[in-house]
């Protein structure tokens, strides 16, 4: 058995040197990481307390944000490690050794713990393979599922009770789906204890579904409740079961006959079971990462904590947004892995920082929907709380921004400030990335604006510039554009989906600008506020000198200017946005103003 690791080993190790703990964030299998020492974020306490939530829990988080690796340290948390010792085929080739017991949770909320705690048999089944046109389709891959678990448990020791010839080719297998996962559980419960099930991504069978005739999709959901209902039936002989999913939308539709479900999803007390808390960043191994990136881009910690924040964290899993506001752990944790490769690092600096949630999966269903319909994603609080709870937290919800909500790309923003409570864009990296797709759909309808703005970037003349601006963010969804990151998305995607490549938060000496772009051999520096004042945006370019470092590649110094803008909304939907400008190479030229514009 392997030394049990100290906690001065564990200092050691986590330390800023070679041997520190490795981020892997595509690394979903907890076993894998205790077994190979990568970097963990210690969650065994806030699944601890959504275990003892009850008996039969569901729990809806957006994609990427480490439900699957949830789900795998919970099945180590009730069984351990168990590693494959036999295949149907004969001996093993590679066995992964075991985790020794000791080793498994050390240093975790769970260590103490885990050898107390009684030991349950674990069927983990992923529903992301389980999808199909037709009925007999996705019977078929659900079989596949259930023999691959029985083969695991054979792989283990353990007698499945299900002939070897079914489970090595389940087109064999002549009944129906549950009855393979019915006898599964009770032959685990007689050679061991009472079994616990963990399911992930029940909704993917739906989510690929979605458009399809009624009709013709009403047989497969009748599948899956014939499935689900057998766990209501074997009640008395399971120990737990959690499911999990990215939306609510299936929840209605497969769990009729599953009644006893305890939904979990928008619980304050259980937000930070998902993400990274900003405790959870002030601690190894999440501190030591951001204290070696932070020196290598020449910042202060805290400066770049606030830019991590900016980017990646702000969601918050309950209706009044009084939960623990966590971060994306996927694009946090390849953005730190990014910052620890100099070359990465560069580029970081000169083009911002990376989009990884939203680039790991393009939200296509979101855009069109925002195509068609923008007016209806709106973020205005509603007159009764049974009015937004019809809206958003029925099992039936179907409406656009309950789907944003639940998948992401919205999230509850607490009351403060004079401000009630609403709903808004998580972060930068959501409203950037979410209203640069929106642009490029509308630049490629020719919105009214996009030739005006042109003009102005080519010429200099800037006088219609506000105007213009303000006509090309009619596309957008004005409602759930509620703070200065919106914008800056808009107009950084307006500016993509023209062909003009963008310039963003670009660092020089004094500070970074927002927005500069390079057309016809002409550059416009922006820099853009929210609610403030139009003399706040002119005073900060001049106290910077925004812009200064792209005199450099200009023929002319005087095909450079600096634009100030503020954007103004009011309470009833309002929208005002006033400019100036100046040249970028004279900070005390007085700024001519664009004019005001009102919507």
């Amino acid at each position: 058995m392997a030394e049990r690791e100290t906690p001065a080993d564990a200092d050691r190790r986590q330390c800023p040197a070679n041997s520190w703990p490795v981020l892997r964030p595509g690394v979903s299998n907890y076993a894998r990481l205790r077994r190979e020492q990568y970097a963990y974020v210690d969650k065994t306490g806030e699944l601890a307390q959504l275990l003892d939530s009850g008996e039969f829990l569901f729990l809806a988080r957006p994609r990427r944000f480490g439900k699957t690796l949830m789900l795998s340290t919970i099945e180590c948390m009730y069984q351990g490690d168990l590693p494959r010792v036999r295949h149907p085929a004969g001996d093993l080739a590679n066995p992964h050794p075991k985790v020794p017991d000791p080793d498994l949770f050390a240093g975790t909320a769970w260590d103490a713990l885990f050898a107390s705690k009684p030991r349950h048999p674990v069927v983990r089944l992923d529903m992301s393979t389980v999808a199909g046109s037709t009925v007999e389709e996705v019977g078929l891959r659900l079989r596949l599922q259930l023999a691959e678990q029985c083969l695991l448990w054979f792989g283990r020791g353990f007698d499945p009770c299900t002939s070897m010839e079914w489970l090595v080719d389940p087109r064999l297998y002549p009944y129906p789906p549950e009855q393979l996962m019915r006898d599964l559980l009770a032959s685990l419960q007689q050679q061991e204890a009472d079994p616990v099930v963990l399911v992930d991504e029940y909704d993917t069978p739906l989510l690929k579904l979605l458009g399809r005739d009624p009709t013709e999709v009403e047989p497969i959901f009748e599948l899956f409740r014939e499935f689900y209902r057998m766990f209501k039936q074997c009640e008395a002989d399971l120990h737990k079961v959690l499911i999990t999913g990215i939306t609510r939308r299936a929840y209605g539709e497969m769990f009729s006959a599953l009644n006893n479900l305890r939904d979990c999803t928008w619980r304050a007390d259980l937000g930070g079971v998902c993400g990274f808390t900003e405790s959870q960043l002030d601690q190894p191994p999440l501190s030591d990462y951001i204290e070696v990136a932070a020196d290598g881009l020449g910042q202060a910690t805290n400066d770049l904590r606030v830019s991590l924040r900016e980017y990646y964290n702000g969601y918050r899993f309950d209706r009044d947004g009084w939960g623990p506001a966590v971060y994306n752990p996927w694009s946090l944790c390849n953005t730190l892995s990014d910052l620890m490769t100099p070359a990465v690092r560069e580029s970081i600096k000169r083009h911002g920082f990376p989009a990884h949630w939203a680039d790991s999966g393009v939200p296509k269903t979101l855009v069109d929907a925002l195509r068609r319909q923008p007016a209806a994603v709106n973020s205005i609080p509603f007159a009764h709380p049974d009015e937004l709870a019809a809206d958003f937290y029925g099992n039936k919800a179907t409406g656009l921004k309950s789907l944003m909500l639940q998948s992401g790309y919205l999230t509850h923003h607490p009351a403060g400030n004079g401000h009630p409570a609403r709903l808004g864009w998580p972060n930068r990296e959501v409203s950037r990335t979410m209203l640069r797709d929106l642009a490029l759909v509308h630049v490629g309808e020719k919105l009214p604006g996009v030739a005006r703005v042109r003009q102005c970037l080519d010429s200099g003349e800037y006088g219609d510039f506000p105007t213009a601006l303000l006509d090309c963010l009619h596309a957008f969804p004005y409602h759930i554009m509620n703070d200065e990151f919106s914008y800056h998305a808009a107009l950084q995607g307006l500016f993509m989906g023209m062909g003009v490549l963008p310039r963003s938060e670009q660092s020089e000496l004094a500070g970074r600008f927002d927005l500069a772009i390079v057309c016809g051999g002409r550059a416009t520096v922006v820099e853009l506020k929210y609610n403030r004042s139009l003399r706040e945006a002119q005073e900060q370019a001049d106290r910077r000198q925004y812009g200064r470092s792209l005199l450099l590649e200009l023929d002319r110094v005087e095909a450079a200017d600096c634009i100030a803008l503020n954007v103004t909304k009011v309470g009833d939907g309002q929208v005002r946005i006033e400019g100036a400008q100046r040249p970028v190479h004279d900070i005390k030229a007085a700024w001519l103003p664009l004019g005001p514009v009102n919507h």
